[in-house]
């Protein structure tokens, strides 16, 4: 069985591409899984997966699925996973940009409804699961508010697993209680609370595995033992 994990939060710099580089770099040497860059404004994890490239089989892909008007072609969206699902890929790691996570959710409640999504999962024997990134300060009310829309269209009927940026949550650890509280009280809609992202950008360490995502570098390329530690630590949690 395919299985398809949907990256996804409507506030842009929430740590989407964050989250899709770590489980980039922890299937590096993994022919089986692929990742799908649907971020039509900024592609940044095109860029950051960079190193995915240079590897014999190419299973880094960007697809843009808005149509003139900037709105998802809703029909585009399954026609996408349907491609990949032909394909000899195992896992499938969509990176969705903040403007197709923010209309996600409408195409459950407008064309296709959510038991019609359901059925389509089914059709292709496939896993859709949906990873909800959460940022702790400022954007904190808009991406749980995200989460709390999704679960109601959702209504149990795919995995949902909230991913907690850490280094947002500094300082707001009261907010991370909350959320582990809210998951607890959401079970049957919540399978599970992953936290990443603990990279401390004002330490030198933080600022090799920052400079490293940034250009899109693999594992290799981290020399410094502290970053390759830091990263080590990331990757065993996502």
């Amino acid at each position: 069985m395919k299985s398809f994990y949907f990256n996804i939060q409507s506030k842009g710099g929430a740590g989407k591409s964050m989250l899709t580089y770590l489980q980039a770099l922890k299937h590096e040497k993994n022919e089986k899984a692929a990742f799908v860059d649907l971020d039509s404004s900024t592609q940044t994890s095109t860029r950051q997966l960079a190193f995915l490239t240079r590897q014999e089989a190419n299973r880094l892909f960007s697809v843009d699925i808005f149509d003139n008007l900037k709105k998802i072609e809703r029909e585009k969206l399954y026609d996408v996973l349907q491609a990949f699902n032909s394909q000899p890929f195992e896992e499938i790691y969509i990176d969705f940009g903040a403007p197709e996570s923010e209309q996600l959710p409408s195409l459950f409640s407008l064309d296709f409804t959510i038991e019609e999504f359901k059925e389509f999962e089914k059709e292709l024997k496939a896993k859709f699961v949906f990873n909800v990134i959460l940022c702790g300060g400022t954007s904190y009310a808009s991406t749980f508010e995200y989460l709390k829309k999704l679960i109601e269209i959702v209504k149990g009927k795919f995995e949902i697993v909230m991913y907690l940026n850490e280094l947002t949550f500094q300082n707001y650890n009261l907010l991370i209680d909350e959320l582990n509280e809210f998951a607890k009280k959401a079970k049957g809609y919540i399978s599970r609370v992953v936290r990443f992202g603990d990279i401390h950008v004002d330490r030198n360490s933080g600022q090799i595995v920052t400079e490293n995502i940034r250009n899109g570098m693999g594992f290799s390329f981290y020399h410094s033992f502290a970053a390759r530690t830091i990263i080590k630590r990331e990757i065993a949690k996502v």
